[in-house]
């Protein structure tokens, strides 16, 4: 017997009235792209590495500066650094005065301002700020036990600038007013002469 046509249309039609339903599959996507961040990267540093002046551009822009001593800058990926001695060995009237210069480029994670901060902070214990001289974003004299003359430090954006300055024929104390004072009038012509 064969089986009947109606018989297999009736099963068909109560499965269709029946609710007999097929339930789509969710897929899953995989991305292998990283979220993108919302951090931006830092903007563009004050001081360029590139474009930082030399000891003898420095010293010709600062009146009755004795010639610099040679000097090579160091240039790294992220950090440019540059010592400038500035002295003559013909006057004990002469100072020594020794500029030294860090600079900081920008990383992906962080800025050279940030970097030149943290360099800036990790200077010797016993500092003590200097708000009166309006340089940079803070000036600290270094402590004088940490060697002859006055030491000023200056923070500016992605600079840390450092000056030493020793008068040996005055014999300078390096805690005196005048020691300060001789020092810093040569730190702000430094400032002026750096800026881009």
């Amino acid at each position: 017997m064969r089986p009947r046509p109606i018989i297999a249309l009736a099963i068909t039609a109560m499965a269709l009235a029946g609710g007999c339903t097929v339930k789509p599959v969710s897929t899953t996507t995989f991305s292998s792209a990283p979220t993108p961040t919302t951090t931006p990267a830092p903007g563009p540093v004050k001081y360029a590495s590139a474009t930082f002046k030399t000891c003898l551009e420095i010293q010709q822009k600062v009146p009755g500066l004795p010639s610099p001593l040679a000097s090579e800058p160091l240039r790294g990926d992220d950090r440019f650094s540059l010592t400038c001695t500035f002295t003559t060995s013909e006057n004990d009237d002469i100072p020594m005065i020794t500029l030294e210069v860090e600079l900081y480029e920008n990383l992906r994670d962080s800025s050279g301002a940030e970097r030149a901060k943290s360099g800036f902070n990790a200077t010797p214990m016993g500092e003590t700020k200097d708000s009166s001289l309006h340089l940079g974003s803070e000036a600290r004299w270094a402590d004088p036990g940490s060697g002859p003359g006055c030491r000023l430090n200056v923070l500016d954006e992605n600079a840390v600038l450092m000056t030493r300055y020793n008068n040996v024929g005055k014999k300078l104390d390096p805690r005196s007013e005048e020691c300060r004072r001789l020092a810093s009038d040569v730190v702000k012509q430094f400032y002026a002469a750096i800026q881009p």
